[in-house]
């Protein structure tokens, strides 16, 4: 099977000849893993890895974006979205921090209604599509921050939460703004692919370590509409939908595969995302992706805990021989040694080998 083939195959529930791989990492991780295996670029360490998806970004050619350098030295950019960050190193990797959200001040609609949000017009879909020329064989997974991870960088998780509870209309209008906005991005997006499109992957951490942010009630009442008209943009382009939350966000699951979803990542080490909970109860239904520890076993296991984590992922999320995709919990961080890394993907990927 090629990569593609293989990605799509384990979405349908279907045969593959092995689990699917995905690779995420910090930028101090991918220079370690270069160095320490002599590969020349980024591609090369993904095929060293036999990595089946990739993840091409579509290039912004929108108005300057603006940009600065703060009192402490650090530069601050603007993104297209108008969040200003700046990125400080932790001792381990470099951390994005936010100083400026430019909601944050806006008390009424018509202050909203005043900011100005992204043009779809300001990126070369064009070049997007004669890029994917590149990965004929792989599984093309696009998306970016959905409405609800997104809105937190441009006004606070506090205030948007108090918008939820008294004053809707104005959470209502972020939130429906924003998918306005990538609905029509990424119809272009997929028109421009001419169907080498497999997977639209939204981003939107709806969970803590130990529940949801919010009610499942709440949720359904700010999230399930525009969910669902993502997942049915997805479907309408035969692309399948996957929904990255981390955090313990068991209870929405129902609502999730409700709203069209059709995999689920990261599966985290938290109450209710136990890997056989998960099979057991919606494993004809959902895709899982991850779930190999990024807070425990990598960081702070030996190479042998980390070939029998992943063997326990693999011989669970894929008892059927389909619907897993393998990969840490989250991408890589500073403090997993390369050796723990290179353990996770030399265990075989094929169900029940031992």
């Amino acid at each position: 099977m090629t990569s593609k083939e293989r990605v799509r195959a384990a979405f349908a529930h279907a045969a593959v000849d092995r689990v699917p791989a995905a690779f995420e990492a910090v930028s101090v991780v991918n220079r370690r893993l270069l160095a320490h295996y002599g590969l020349p670029d980024h591609e090369a360490l993904l095929r060293h890895f036999e990595i089946d998806t990739r993840y091409p970004a579509v290039d912004y050619t929108g108005p300057t974006l603006p940009a600065y350098t703060d009192a402490d030295g650090y530069e601050v950019t603007a993104s297209w979205w108008g969040t200003y960050s700046r990125s400080v190193w932790t001792g381990k990797e470099y951390h994005g921090q936010i100083v400026r959200r430019p909601l944050d001040a806006a008390r009424t609609l018509a202050e909203l209604q005043e900011f100005r949000w992204p043009d779809p017009d300001d990126f070369d879909y064009e070049g997007f599509g004669r890029g994917l020329d590149r990965w004929p064989d792989r599984a093309i997974v696009v998306g970016h921050a959905g409405p609800f991870q997104m809105a937190t960088a441009l006004r606070s998780m506090e205030s948007l939460f108090i918008d939820m509870a008294l004053e809707p209309e104005l959470a209502h209008f972020v939130y429906d703004r924003m998918v306005a906005f990538e609905l029509e991005h990424y119809e272009r997006l997929f028109e421009a692919a001419g169907g080498r499109i497999d997977v639209l992957r939204v981003h939107d951490d709806y969970g803590t370590q130990r529940s949801l942010l919010l009610s499942v009630p709440m949720w359904r009442q700010f999230f399930a509409r525009n969910t669902r008209r993502l997942t049915e943009l997805a479907h309408a382009y035969g692309a399948f939908y996957l929904q990255h939350s981390c955090g313990a966000v068991a209870d929405v699951i129902p609502e999730l595969v409700g709203c069209g979803v059709d995999g689920l990542e990261p599966v985290q080490k938290v109450a209710g995302l136990e890997p056989e909970k998960l099979k057991a109860a919606w494993g004809s239904e959902l895709l899982f992706h991850g779930g190999i520890d990024t807070q425990g076993v990598l960081p702070f296991g030996s190479v042998e805990d980390v070939r029998r984590e992943t063997r326990h992922y693999i011989d669970t999320l894929a008892a059927d021989g389909s619907g897993y995709i393998l990969m840490a919990s989250q991408a890589f961080e500073g403090d997993v040694p390369l050796e723990n890394i290179e353990a996770l993907y030399a265990v075989s990927r094929v169900p029940g080998t031992g």
